[in-house]
């Protein structure tokens, strides 16, 4: 059932098996799972069913470090989370990114990608996209359809699957329905109270904005509030004057990652007339979900070259004809607003000669309106550097609690090696004949001028064995802890260049089976 934290008696105590601290797409996942649970569940949710500025702007803060999206404008503080305004881009994370690496410090997770595909396939039907394969060939893209240099062995043609389900909306009816799991809205995870040892989670004290509190005991607790505010609760909580909780090597809050994203530069296709279906979005298919491609680097050439992952996105920029022949079609078909026919019939006079030249190539050769450039968006890897981090400032929020201070910062070799993997681009684009690449990247040690951090906060709770290179272990529990666990990208020891969600939702569901197995 779904209830509003406003109307609990505030000094209230709420006692419970399982305590989940956010409703995004890691909460609600774990909430799903635990539906037909024998054991009671509580999840505390921020904001009410719908956006609302008092709670979202308990996500304010600081920013001293390189640009990055606004606090504020990269997150969603109400029931679904992130999910209300994502793009739905999905995808795992690829084999090279699990694995450790010469060149590149801190990098490597505790186990490698194969063992998490069983939940990858699960998160497939969490996000509503389809079958598990992230083959270009498994959807209906031959490899001889894919021109060099995307077809390997340095560049390689990849996909994404894209369906923006809003977790919120698309399953608040299941758990509306759930007499098991409860969730709180307008319920803020204040302090984790650990006692005298912080070796165990007490109680979680909860308030609201209306000036109410209550408390939360249970068993096991889940953090899965996201990557800024999973760090956030965690420095808050614990003994007064302490470091917080699972902080005993300073790690909680480091390590904080995004994926640096720029424009990479225009590629002048040799011959504008081929086919460029490799490259373009897939149609919705039943189940409203899509198939995107986009170029990548081979992991062969990533781990011979000691280059990080990338993800290139493209836009195509047609020939002026382009207009021309999409007028032919609005007046075969009767479509376009009133009054638009003599706009469309001047558009077509205008250009009669280049219609007429496309019908026949069309007619003849199947070729498709000529493409005058290629346009190329970059997101890179960013390495794992213990310098980049969130710590909590001198500021209150409404709540009382300390607001945060996010220092993002790269190394010298996430731009160096972004801006040679740009230039090898270029030297196999130009050497297969493709065409030819005008870089962003300059000469100098600048990124293209419109670079920035995007919304893939990750890495502030990073998982390893090791207590003193992790805050979690590879259960998504705190090493210092005893009933305290961590869902949602803040674990992820490395970020590949991959979008997150579907690896948050993979691992939330991989944390739900071993909750289930030990609350048994």
């Amino acid at each position: 059932m779904i209830l509003d934290a406003r109307a609990v008696p505030s000094g209230t105590t709420i006692d419970t098996d399982v305590c989940i601290v956010g409703a995004g797409a890691a909460g609600i996942t774990l909430a799903r799972e635990f539906m037909g649970a024998p054991f009671r569940v509580v999840v505390l949710e921020s904001g009410g069913m719908d956006l609302d500025m008092p709670t979202q702007e308990l996500y304010e803060g600081e920013s001293i470090g390189a640009p990055f999206v606004p606090l504020t404008a990269s997150r969603l503080r109400y029931f679904g989370g992130t999910t209300n305004h994502w793009g739905g881009y999905c995808l795992p994370l690829d084999p090279i990114d699990f694995e450790p690496r010469d060149g590149f410090p801190y990098h490597g997770w505790p186990f490698p990608k194969s063992h998490l595909d069983p939940w990858y396939a699960r998160a497939q039907d969490v996000c509503r996209l389809g079958r598990y394969d992230y083959r270009i060939s498994g959807w209906g893209i031959p490899a001889n359809k894919v021109p060099p240099p995307f077809g390997g062995p340095t560049f390689e043609t990849k996909l994404l699957q894209e369906n923006p389900v809003r977790f919120g909306p698309f399953y608040a009816p299941e758990l509306q329905r759930a007499p098991r799991v409860v969730t709180y809205l307008h319920a803020n995870a204040f302090h984790f109270d650990a006692g005298d040892t912080d070796a165990e989670i007490k109680a979680l004290s909860v308030k609201t904005l209306s000036g109410d509190s209550f408390t939360v005991r249970a068993h096991i607790y889940v953090l899965a509030a996201g990557g800024i505010e999973n760090a956030r609760l965690l420095l808050a909580s614990g003994r007064e004057g302490g470091n917080g909780l699972g902080n005993e090597h300073d790690l909680v809050g480091r390590f904080f990652m995004l994926h640096p994203v720029y424009t990479v530069g225009t590629i002048v296709p040799a011959n504008p007339y081929m086919n460029f279906d490799f490259l373009t979005k897939g149609p919705w298919v039943p189940g409203k979900f899509r198939i995107d491609p986009f170029i990548g680097l081979s992991a062969s050439s990533m781990q011979a070259l000691h280059l990080p992952n990338i993800m290139i996105d493209v836009g195509f920029r047609f020939a002026p004809v382009a207009g021309a022949v999409d007028a032919v079609k609005r007046l075969m078909h009767g479509e376009g607003p009133g009054g638009s026919t003599l706009a469309d019939l001047s558009k077509v006079v205008r250009n009669l000669e280049g219609v007429t030249d496309f019908a026949t190539r069309k007619l003849l050769f199947g070729e498709g309106i000529p493409v005058e450039a290629i346009r190329l968006w970059g997101a890179s890897e960013q390495q794992p550097n213990p310098q980049s981090r969130v710590t909590l400032g001198s500021k209150r929020d409404s709540l009382g609690m300390r607001e945060v201070v996010v220092d993002w910062q790269l190394v010298s070799e996430d731009r160096s090696k972004a801006a040679a993997t740009i230039r090898l681009l270029g030297t196999e684009i130009g050497r297969t004949g493709f065409g030819r690449l005008r870089s962003e990247f300059g000469k100098d040690d600048a990124w293209p001028e419109d670079f920035r951090g995007n919304e893939h906060q990750m890495g502030t709770t990073r998982m390893h064995r090791d207590p003193k290179l992790g805050v979690v272990d590879e259960n998504c529990r705190l090493h210092a802890m005893s009933n305290l666990y961590v869902a949602g990208s803040s674990v992820f020891p490395t970020g590949g260049a991959s979008n997150p969600t579907l690896t948050i939702v993979a691992l939330a569901l991989r944390l739900a089976d071993h909750i289930k197995e030990k609350l048994a």
